[in-house]
């Protein structure tokens, strides 16, 4: 249960785990302060909630933020602030070290971050980024969980997107061999609970945690689920050698992904990235996770009010002639 009048800053408080977090924290009973770089425009859109400025590259902007707080959940993603693809894994060092120190001299008692899964192979150069984050914020004397999810299934997830794009739009699937690895993808509203949990986790030092998801799924299992939900039996052929980086061309021209982001999500899933057991949520008994099938079915509901109606008239075409045939 939280503390009463526990105050929290929720960093990245506009992006995707962000907006779904804030009011389940607020009905929670926290003091939450969203940090936004445009706190006029969050306000705006969601009056019914407090934001305040939070620019990432400014210490003195960190400071200002996390004053008086009792924690703080730490969404924070280097590719977005930064200006260069090159250098965005020294951004989020930079931020991340600069976020603890502030944290430290704020007398902030608790730092929650959202990281990823370590894969069993070589990390990717986003994986090992998120990895480093997690190194940094733990470093310090305040209290830090990380919790390390693989894809979180909901609207606005840009890895939930691709595989919502492919499956509904594909009826043919060109499949590459390493589509065969595995993960444990996991519904927004469970990590949405689990980072809650996390704020006020009886623990005195700092801890890693898997995030899994309730099933274990190739990438190929989960595209092949997904147009199940829809009634569409897409053909699949596959195919040796397609290189990650080959494929985030075809998936950015598919689906509504830019390529390089898709590119840094694709080199992710060349490993498997299943946890060794069920993590955080041996802590958390009582939770009852989303099963995959409603998690995705709510995802492409909420999706599919976003579309364009030409968008809608396209896919509805191809899930047409994708459809398993009945004789």
């Amino acid at each position: 249960m939280p503390k009463p009048g526990k105050r929290v800053l929720l960093t990245g408080a506009t992006g995707f785990v962000g907006s779904h977090l804030h009011p389940v924290l607020v009905r929670a009973g926290y003091e939450v302060c969203g940090a936004t770089r445009n706190p006029a425009k969050a306000r705006r859109r969601k009056p019914q909630f407090e934001f305040c400025q939070l620019e990432m590259s400014d210490p003195k902007s960190i400071a200002a933020a996390l004053a008086g707080r009792d924690a703080a959940i730490y969404l924070v993603h280097g590719m977005a602030e930064s200006e260069s693809e090159q250098d965005y894994e020294a951004a989020e060092q930079r931020m991340a070290a600069n976020f603890l120190a502030a944290a430290e001299q704020a007398g902030v008692t608790r730092i929650v971050y959202l990281g990823g899964v370590r894969p069993a192979g070589r990390p990717s150069k986003h994986l090992r980024s998120r990895l480093a984050t997690g190194e940094t914020l733990r470093s310090g004397s305040v209290s830090t969980i990380e919790l390390q999810a693989g894809m979180i299934i909901g609207r606005g997830s840009q890895s939930w997107r691709i595989v919502r794009d492919l499956s509904m739009r594909l009826p043919v699937m060109v499949l590459p061999r390493w589509l065969r690895h595995r993960s444990q993808p996991i519904a927004i509203e469970d990590v949405s609970a689990a980072l809650r949990l996390a704020v006020d986790l009886d623990l005195s030092g700092s801890a890693v945690y898997p995030l899994p998801g309730p099933e274990t799924l190739s990438a190929r299992e989960i595209l092949e689920r997904v147009a199940r939900l829809r009634n569409i039996c897409p053909r699949v052929v596959e195919v040796p050698v397609v290189t990650p980086r080959l494929s985030s061309y075809w998936i950015a021209l598919v689906t509504r992904a830019d390529r390089h982001l898709a590119a840094e999500l694709v080199e992710g899933l060349t490993s498997d990235l299943v946890a060794k057991d069920e993590g955080f949520w041996a802590l958390a008994p009582e939770h009852e996770l989303v099963p995959f099938d409603v998690a995705a079915e709510r995802a492409l509901a909420a999706e599919n009010r976003e579309l364009s109606i030409v968008a809608r008239a396209s896919e509805r075409i191809i899930q047409v002639l994708a459809r398993p045939s009945r004789h």
